[in-house]
């Protein structure tokens, strides 16, 4: 009985200090287009939009979202990891924060102020769009000026004899540019506005910086153009031409570079550094109460035992820096955590999620990566330490090639890869190769389709493995936007794991695929790791509608199945012995879901959710009860109700309830501090032994943004 609880005990401790936790944010980018200013919340996994609130508008964005299985191993997500938007005085600043990874997956987006806004997939399957509405534009069309306003100088120049000087040499180069403008010498007007951005800064440097835009506009250097105005709009983000730079590079949208007139003598701009990113401590406490009652000849025999479970302070940071020029925009990435664990026999760890340099060509469409980085596609397995890189115009024929070593911190040799891929248009085409400890770990091909547009989205994979002559994964995921509603959809087929000569490991009295091979011939070795892989089938609709300004309801219906695996090796031998698995039979889930807005307090956001399953060893039924209201003085509240029922073939229930409240305070613009805290109650009873868990757990944060 006392081992029993021992066990229980150490589960629970090995499930909070052993479980690989990953980043799920990837980075946040952001582009000017036609439509508003469009931000790019990147994932390191792919992922499928179910529905976002508010529809349109608000201080406060969730997205919800579910995890799809890629051909990595998947790793456990965390809950509370952040990033900032890239700094900008067009939009209002945001943060965005993973929650309820485990029950409910989320991403909150809280606004600096309000803002109005639109939520679209990705076309990747990796990352959202969220075109945010600038804070300055333009209601209608405004009439542009031929020419630019020469201020004259100032009767009484500035004390600062320098500045004096230099505004006296603006005034006469700003003068001679409206003259070469005006006689339709643009590639004069170029060069003369080059040699004022040059002087130190001045009352002519911003409409300098305007007006070369629009001379290269007019020479038909598109590309150059898009560059300088994107320059004004960040050095200059309340300027007073920020609604007439915003109608230009939005009537340049859909142009490219034309012939124009390439300038071999120009004088660059000076390059930009910017940083910025943030650092967050945290600290996570849980204490754990057990009690197990053992009924024997109608004899109850009940022991406890109390542990503190968790008790670690984890430190992350992500910092990005970046350096632009004219020609090319280049980034230093860091991503990293470090776990203090203050638990007795827990080891504490350092790691390192990204750290790679990045070089982008601004007037030509190449990108080189090199460094520890996430898997953008192509047949990747995953994060990894390496170089990736691509050429030329995704939309015309784009070629990328990648090789490295994964990183998935398991134990035993780190694979090594190559591939190579190609786009086109809506379509891409990949190969690639990877092998561990010398062994052919897996050769696939693979393609994938993307359809984009407006309201409507849609994404295919397929991908094979010449390895094992079978098929890895195939999958289709598609939503459409209709009058009131959205649809989404999903159907997958997969290997489970993804195929792999390392599967055969699993179980296996060795971590070596060495040790393997020097007993099994290869075709013996393939077999192995097929025999401990499994089938999974999944389809998955749901529907989102909006009842009214105030409420929107959503539903999903998920249909799965899991093939069971035959008994596998020998007890005695280094592949080891791995007992048959049955198939849990086709598992049926139904899911609904209520959000609502500013039913007490303008802003809040209200959520109740629930889903009954049915499988043929498991019965389930949930409710989730979830509020965010943002209170005064920068407080915001985040509470939250989780009850959940299960039955399995043995006539076993599980029953759990889980409160947790949560504050967060913000104090200035740089320093956010908050605490949560909550309690979890688990019974099991079952025909002879019935256990009650109780635990309550906490933790507290500051994070520091720059």
């Amino acid at each position: 009985m006392f081992k029993r609880l021992l066990f229980a005990a150490g589960l629970l401790v090995g499930v909070n200090a052993g479980i690989v936790i990953a980043q799920p944010l990837d980075e946040v980018t952001v582009e000017y287009q036609t439509g508003g200013i469009v931000a790019t919340i990147h994932m390191t996994a792919p992922v499928r939009y179910l529905r976002h609130f508010p529809v349109n508008g608000g201080k406060t964005l969730e997205i919800f979202y579910e995890r799809v299985q890629g051909v990595a191993v998947d790793e456990v997500w965390k809950d509370n990891e952040i990033r900032q938007s890239p700094p900008s005085g067009l939009f209002p600043a945001f943060t965005v924060t993973t929650r309820d990874q485990q029950t409910q997956p989320r991403l909150v987006i809280q606004f600096a102020r309000e803002a109005q806004y639109s939520v679209a997939p990705g076309p990747d399957q990796r990352s959202f769009l969220l075109t945010i509405k600038p804070d300055r534009v333009a209601a209608e069309p405004i009439a542009l000026p031929l020419l630019p306003t020469v201020m004259p100088l100032p009767a009484t120049p500035p004390a600062d004899a320098n500045l004096a000087e230099n505004n006296r040499q603006g005034f006469a180069m700003m003068t001679e540019a409206r003259t070469a403008l005006e006689a339709r010498k643009n590639d004069e007007a170029i060069t003369v506005l080059n040699k004022l951005l040059m002087l130190p800064p001045n009352d002519y440097t911003e409409v300098a910086q305007e007006w070369i835009g629009v001379a290269r506009e007019r020479a038909g250097q598109f590309d150059k153009a898009k560059t300088e105005y994107d320059l004004y709009l960040n050095m200059y983000p309340q300027g007073g031409g920020v609604p007439r730079v915003m109608q230009r590079l939005a009537g340049l949208g859909g142009k490219e570079s034309g012939p124009g007139i390439v300038e071999v003598t120009d004088k660059k701009q000076a390059a930009r550094w910017s940083t910025f990113g943030g650092i967050t401590s945290r600290y996570y406490f849980g204490k754990s109460k057990i009690d197990s009652t053992t009924t024997f000849n109608n004899a109850a025999d009940t022991q406890s035992i109390s542990l503190t479970d968790q008790s670690m302070l984890i430190t992350t940071e992500d910092a990005t820096a970046r350096y632009v020029t004219d020609d090319y925009d280049g980034r230093i990435v860091f991503r990293g955590s470090s776990t203090k664990n203050f638990i007795a026999d827990q080891s504490s760890q350092n790691r390192v999620s990204a750290l790679y340099g990045e070089l982008k060509g601004r007037t030509q469409d190449y990108l080189v990566r090199l460094g520890r980085q996430s898997a953008t596609g192509g047949g990747v397995g995953g994060r990894f330490d390496g170089v990736s890189g691509g050429y030329g115009d995704a939309q015309d024929l784009r070629v990328n090639g990648v090789a490295g070593a994964l990183v998935d911190y398991s134990s035993g040799t780190k694979p090594v890869f190559y591939g190579a891929s190609a786009d086109s248009g809506d379509y891409s085409a990949y190969l690639i190769n990877q092998t561990v400890e010398s062994v052919l770990d897996r050769r696939a091909v693979g393609a994938e389709w993307r359809y984009f547009q407006d309201k409507r989205s849609a994404y295919a994979l397929i991908d094979y493995d010449t390895n094992f002559n079978a098929l890895n994964a195939a999958q289709l995921t598609g939503t459409l936007g209709l009058t009131g509603m959205s649809l989404n959809m999903m159907l997958d087929h997969r290997k489970t794991p993804s195929l792999s000569i390392r599967t055969a490991l699993n179980g296996a009295n060795t971590s070596s695929i060495g040790d393997l091979q020097q007993v099994l011939s290869a075709s013996a070795l393939r077999d192995l790791a097929l025999a401990r892989t499994a089938t999974s089938n999944m389809g998955q609709v749901g529907v989102t509608m909006p009842l009214n300004k105030k409420f929107q309801v959503g539903g999903d219906l998920r249909l799965s199945n899991t093939s069971g695996m035959e008994a596998s090796g020998t007890l005695n031998s280094p592949e080891g012995f791995v007992a048959a698995i049955p198939s849990r039979g086709t598992e049926k889930i139904v899911s609904g879901q209520v959000i609502g807005s500013g039913l007490y307090k303008e802003g809040d956001i209200w959520s109740l959710s629930g889903s009954v399953g049915t499988s043929g060893t498991v019965n389930s039924t949930s409710l989730y009860f979830y509020n965010h209201t943002t209170l005064d003085k920068g407080w915001t509240l985040d509470s939250s109700l989780q009850l959940y029922r299960q039955t399995d073939q043995f006539n076993a229930v599980t029953t759990r309830i889980s409160p947790m409240v949560r504050g967060e305070y913000r104090i200035g613009e740089q320093l956010t501090l908050d605490l949560d805290g909550g309690i979890e109650s688990t019974k099991n009873d079952g025909t002879q032994v019935s256990t009650k868990t109780l635990r309550v757990f906490g933790s507290a944060g500051l994070r520091w943004y720059f």
